[in-house]
């Protein structure tokens, strides 16, 4: 085989990718031909895509296996961040390596979340550049009337978040020094950074429940800010409340934790722990959505200064 011809690459690295699921998801048609074609059912189609670029989503020389494993967790978290159940990936790679071993570890990463969260690869593209970058389209179901959106948010609703935020900045930059002999802990940060876990279970578990919700990728404040901007409300979140590690600036605004941060009904609220027993989670109300132009942060009596609110790519 030439390692320069990309349709044996496809054929050898990429063929049958959690083709195992296929039914499940209603594939009836997969990889092969100019695209695939797939099943309908009685539920809505949802879809998201999320790219991930070399140096600025993943450090150049992290091992491929893990830049496709995350690359799909993070396109996947969109949906589960909608309430929608995951059926399909659509993988596109650009990538500068001309080793036939890179992309058969990128195959794996890519097989091994295949085989996590039981989903199928119905497609995608390959071709050569200067930079990594990987595209992700992800396709799930959700019925119109328990799709969670941004802009569902109601005055006096809760507000939650469904893990510890900060950590995966700690994980990069374990990742980046490149330590050996790690503790419990700062194995914990690296995967948390690597393989951040997609809240599917929990996405649908609220989607009869929650008026709003967003996966936090860009920084909690930055993404609530979204969920208020588009609900026209504001909110008062208390630091004292929120789960995180390092400085509260960072937990707040630097984002890649992608836990779940939704708003729920006070009558609503008694089914949180219902969620919490079924799916052996703890979840944290931070705040109350509020008549407010802009999202207060509030330690005791005083009010805390945020200079930045999420992470932006072009700032």
């Amino acid at each position: 085989m030439k390692e320069s011809d990309e349709f044996l690459i496809l054929q050898k690295y990429f063929k049958n990718l959690g083709s195992q699921f296929l039914d499940s998801s209603g594939i009836l048609i997969g990889p092969g031909d100019d695209a695939g074609l797939f099943k309908a059912s009685n539920e809505d189609l949802i879809f998201s895509t999320d790219v991930s670029h070399s140096d600025i989503h993943f450090p150049k020389k992290l091992d491929p296996e893990l830049i496709a494993y995350r690359a799909c967790s993070v396109a996947a978290s969109d949906i589960a961040a909608c309430g929608g159940a995951l059926k399909w990936l659509s993988i596109s790679l650009v990538t500068p390596a001309k080793q036939s071993s890179w992309l058969a570890k990128f195959a794996k990463g890519i097989r091994l979340f295949t085989k996590d969260y039981r989903v199928p690869v119905l497609g995608g593209d390959l071709s050569r550049g200067k930079e990594c970058s990987v595209s992700v389209g992800a396709c799930g179901e959700v019925k119109k009337k328990y799709f969670l959106s941004r802009s569902g948010a109601k005055l006096g609703d809760s507000i939650y978040v469904s893990g510890f935020l900060g950590l995966s900045k700690f994980g990069l930059e374990i990742v980046k020094s490149k330590k050996n002999n790690l503790s419990a802990k700062e194995k914990r940060y690296k995967k948390k950074y690597l393989k951040p876990k997609v809240n599917l279970s929990l996405g649908q578990e609220l989607r009869k429940i929650a008026n709003s919700c967003i996966d936090i990728s860009d920084g909690l404040i930055g993404d609530l800010g979204h969920i208020c901007e588009q609900s026209k409300v504001g909110a008062d979140i208390d630091i004292e409340l929120i789960p995180y590690e390092g400085t509260y600036k960072n937990a707040l605004t630097w984002g890649d934790d992608y836990e779940l941060c939704f708003t729920v009904p006070k009558s609503k609220e008694k089914k949180i722990k219902n969620i919490e027993d079924k799916l052996k989670m703890k979840l944290y109300k931070i705040g109350e959505i509020k008549k407010i132009n802009n999202i207060r942060i509030k330690k005791g009596d005083l009010h805390l200064k945020m200079p930045q609110k999420s992470y932006n790519h072009f700032r």
